[in-house]
């Protein structure tokens, strides 16, 4: 009876999904540039306003994003090159989850 299961219980009923972890990066603290082979959903748990997932849109402009921690659930493609920042003074936790398909960006 968590908020874990019961993300996992909603999603894993419609869709194959990967690896599911809870990342977390610390204060003053940064994830350089890197790709990852698979879409992921990025729910934010804990976070501050100056935590901020960036990249390169298929624009081909560079861009920055805060994740707020307001029950939103992102989906991202971290096969572009991207990168993260967290120069709060305060934890940055995400519920990250990999999916196989982008099919689930359809649903309702």
């Amino acid at each position: 009876n968590t908020y874990f299961q019961e993300v996992f219980d909603v999603l894993s009923s419609k869709y194959k999904l990967g690896r599911i972890r809870i990342l977390l990066k610390q204060p003053r603290s940064t994830l350089s540039w890197h790709r990852d082979p698979e879409p992921r959903l990025h729910i934010p748990i804990i976070t501050n306003e100056k935590s901020v997932y960036g990249g390169t849109g298929s624009d081909g402009v560079t861009h920055e994003t805060h994740f707020p921690a307001d029950g939103g659930v992102w989906f991202i493609n971290p096969g572009v090159p991207h990168w993260v920042y967290n120069h709060g003074d305060t934890e940055r936790v995400h519920l990250i989850i990999s999916c196989d398909t982008q099919e689930i960006l359809h649903a309702n």
